[in-house]
């Protein structure tokens, strides 16, 4: 065996064995009460409003960005609307309601980007590859703060109004920086004190992430079968439906690849946030994104390891 095929996952493993590491450190503080709530609360305001929009800013004003990408959203979108139609499915096959049903559909109905997904895309396939995440989540953020938004507030004692939901999407900075990001590439604008100055936020991004994450996981081993059934579910419809979709609109390379990685991502952490809001199950919430996630690592690390 030729030495660079036999070495060349190991890289990546390594990287992965590292943040699984920091993820733990998170959760050990936790468990020994030097993080707490107040802390998970601090660390996602400045992921939400501060690390997460530069990286987006930063990665889409210096992405190469041609016409053939719209493809990317396109996918996305046919990922999210298929896996709202199966989460309406389950819900039925299982006889689910009220606030359990909507945590459910809140979950399967959405995807982790930006906390999970831009980190670990960066990882694998490198600054052209997490440029097309971005695109790839665009379409998904958009549906996630509308449509998955409304469907929790539908199965939530309190009703929503349009205007309620266009407030929420314009008050997201993820949505603004997308917008920024997008306007900055097709100005030609590259100036260098701004991409400097958002490198300084997007540098801290990976390890608020993972210790967002150790804060965030919680371990119920009696839940195990039914939120590992479910993210396992979740993520080979996700996997089934971006290989449709990518074969629909001729992706290959790359591009399909993204789509790939993109469309088995996670719940969306907003999810807990959307279930805390509209009272619906957070318990079940957490319980799902805690398997979605470790069972994603096992997913991006066997796509590394298969690579030419």
């Amino acid at each position: 065996m030729p030495p660079n095929i036999a070495q060349r996952p190991y890289p990546m493993v390594r990287q992965l064995l590292a943040m699984i590491m920091v993820v733990g450190l998170g959760f050990g503080l936790k468990r020994a009460g030097v993080l707490g709530p107040q802390d998970q609360q601090t660390l996602g305001k400045l992921l939400t409003h501060v690390a997460i929009p530069a990286v987006i800013m930063k990665t889409l004003a210096t992405a190469s960005i041609t016409a053939d990408l719209i493809a990317l959203p396109l996918c996305a979108l046919v990922v999210v609307l298929g896996l709202t139609l199966i989460a309406g499915l389950g819900v039925t096959l299982l006889g689910l309601q009220g606030p359990r049903a909507g945590a459910l559909i809140t979950c399967f109905a959405s995807f982790e980007g930006g906390a999970i997904g831009y980190p670990l895309v960066l990882l694998a396939t490198g600054e052209s590859g997490l440029s097309r995440l971005v695109l790839f989540d665009l379409a998904q953020a958009i549906y996630l703060l509308t449509v998955v938004y409304s469907l929790a507030a539908w199965f939530g004692p309190e009703p929503i109004t349009p205007g309620q939901i266009a407030e929420n999407l314009v008050k997201t900075p993820f949505f603004w920086a997308i917008v920024a990001g997008l306007a900055l590439n097709l100005l030609g604008e590259r100036s260098q004190p701004l991409l400097d100055l958002l490198q300084i936020p997007a540098a801290g991004f990976l390890l608020l992430v993972l210790l967002l994450l150790g804060i965030t996981l919680r371990v119920e081993f009696s839940g195990l079968p039914l939120y590992g059934g479910l993210a396992l579910a979740k993520i080979a419809c996700g996997l089934g439906l971006g290989w449709l979709a990518s074969r629909l609109l001729g992706l290959q390379g790359l591009e399909q690849t993204v789509v790939l990685l993109g469309a088995a991502l996670p719940p969306s952490l907003l999810a807990i946030l959307f279930c805390q809001e509209h009272q619906l199950d957070s318990r079940f919430t957490l319980g799902m994104i805690s398997m979605a996630v470790p069972l994603y690592l096992m997913v991006i690390t066997l796509y590394t390891a298969l690579q030419p």
